[in-house]
């Protein structure tokens, strides 16, 4: 739109486990205006293109210095394999210019995946009951790929009531991009069962580099139940982890000025064999196709097609 150029971001939110920080910003070009107003609409998609998520219309007007409009959408936490099929999420945003003319209306499809690496492993602490405040133990978690260190752990002792802390350090000293972390802990009792003592997520990036979360079971609790937690004065704490590992694939797949066909509605979803439908179920494609040279002859679009 008038040479402007924008950027579509998506950040999942730590404090609301089933939302996502969606935003829409203007990025840097040379030939666009000073200033437009932009419109714009973000849906969640289900695996068969139904929107599952819908937030309101929005618009803001966007100065050629990079701004940002905010958005908020939501994904019920119980139906993650209904709008997470395999692992994807399908967000599609319809933006448009408010005021001026429009020469042309458009469309533009684009797919960005991005890797996920997961890791779980046990951490025994030994000597757990001579632990004292201030003392610091360290475990780096690596990734099982190319053996590179992602985030290093800094477990200690801390406060009047004893509680447990551990802190999450990026390993990457010079973080470019957001990127990704969560993890969930837990203690092994004496008959090896997980009794979960902890939860964090966290988007590392250049202003953000460290966070850190305070376990359930503070050291009192556990040297009260040793019998319980404490064999030979080892703490066994499972921690399993999610970290993103980077773009594996971004691009924009197709862009159309003109004329939006029908079937643009769920051009986004790649598995949806719209193709193999219009085959298999064609009772309607005459009327389609004739509404579509209609419209176009009403339009004044001469196609160059042999009729």
């Amino acid at each position: 739109m008038e040479e402007t150029k924008w950027g579509f971001s998506l950040c999942r939110i730590s404090n609301l486990e089933d939302h996502f920080w969606i935003a829409l910003s203007r990025l840097k070009d040379r030939n666009g205006p000073s200033s437009i107003r932009i419109a714009c609409e973000c849906e969640v998609l289900t695996a068969d293109g139904c929107v599952a998520g819908q937030c309101n219309i929005t618009e803001q007007e966007f100065s050629k210095h990079i701004s940002v409009m905010e958005i908020f959408s939501g994904i019920p936490a119980d139906e993650d394999e209904h709008f997470l099929p395999n692992g994807n999420l399908t967000v599609r945003l319809k933006m448009w210019k408010c005021s001026g003319e429009i020469n042309n209306d458009g469309y533009c499809t684009a797919r960005t995946h991005i890797g996920v690496g997961k890791k779980s492993s046990i951490w025994s602490i030994r000597n757990f009951s001579t632990l004292e405040k201030g003392n610091e133990l360290t475990n780096v978690i690596k990734s099982t790929l190319n053996n590179k260190s992602i985030v290093t752990l800094k477990f200690s002792v801390t406060g009047e009531d004893e509680m447990l802390r551990i802190r999450f350090i990026s390993s990457d000293s010079e973080v470019e991009s957001r990127c990704y972390f969560s993890i969930k802990l837990s203690v092994l009792d004496s008959n090896g069962d997980a009794v979960t003592c902890g939860e964090a997520e966290v988007c590392f990036c250049e202003e953000e580099r460290e966070s850190e979360c305070l376990l359930t079971l503070t050291k009192k609790e556990i040297m009260r139940k040793k019998s319980q937690y404490l064999r030979d004065d080892v703490l066994r704490l499972l921690y399993e982890c999610n970290f993103s590992t980077g773009l594996v694939y971004g691009e924009i797949e197709n862009t159309n000025y003109g004329w939006i066909p029908p079937q643009t509605e769920n051009a986004c979803l790649p598995d949806l064999k719209l193709a193999e439908n219009t085959i298999t179920k064609n009772s309607s494609a005459p009327s389609v196709l004739k509404s579509d040279i209609e419209w176009m002859f009403h339009e004044n679009i001469k196609p160059n097609l042999p009729f």
